[in-house]
């Protein structure tokens, strides 16, 4: 009897075990500047920098989801209740911002924000995820001359790498 009950809690942990996976970093990005003739790819150059973060973020203990989305969005609202709906689905609690931009000003912004994902209650239960206030904000500004020859990857696990030190869990 003491053996097959056992057995039996040996069972119920390896399949608690196998069926949770680690949280998730839902990696976000979407430019700012939509396309225009004779302007860079941004959505491109955000793909790069999404994926890099995405990367960067990725270790032992924990994993990434990578989103991008055009900077030509037609409906912010419907992408971000669809960018939560994913997150949730996925086991995400954290929410890794991804940006690349220009001003408007000849400034090039690369940015990384991160935030919790809440969970969102509706009659005493959870109903999805809400995004909490930023817990880590890290950016970069270049001039916009720089681009020729901006290597994303390279600020993506810079920035990424800042965030880690932050976090360390």
């Amino acid at each position: 009897m003491r053996r097959e009950l056992a057995a039996g809690l040996l069972a119920l942990a390896a399949a608690a075990g196998a069926v949770a996976a680690p949280p998730c970093i839902l990696v976000f990005g979407q430019g700012r500047n939509p396309p225009a003739a004779g302007a860079p790819d941004w959505d491109e150059l955000n793909a790069r920098f999404n994926a890099a973060v995405a990367e960067a973020l990725e270790a032992p203990g924990r994993r990434t989801v990578a989103l991008t989305a055009s900077a030509a969005q037609i409906d912010p609202a419907s992408a971000g209740l669809a960018l939560l709906q994913q997150a949730d689905a996925a086991g995400c609690i954290t929410l890794a911002e991804t940006t690349v931009f220009t001003d408007g000003q000849d400034t090039l912004v690369l940015r990384l924000r991160v935030y919790p994902l809440l969970p969102q209650f509706d009659g005493g239960r959870i109903a999805g995820l809400r995004i909490g206030a930023p817990l880590f904000v890290t950016q970069r500004e270049l001039a916009m001359a720089t681009l020729a020859r901006l290597q994303p990857e390279r600020l993506a696990a810079q920035m990424a790498a800042e965030y880690l030190q932050h976090d360390r869990r």
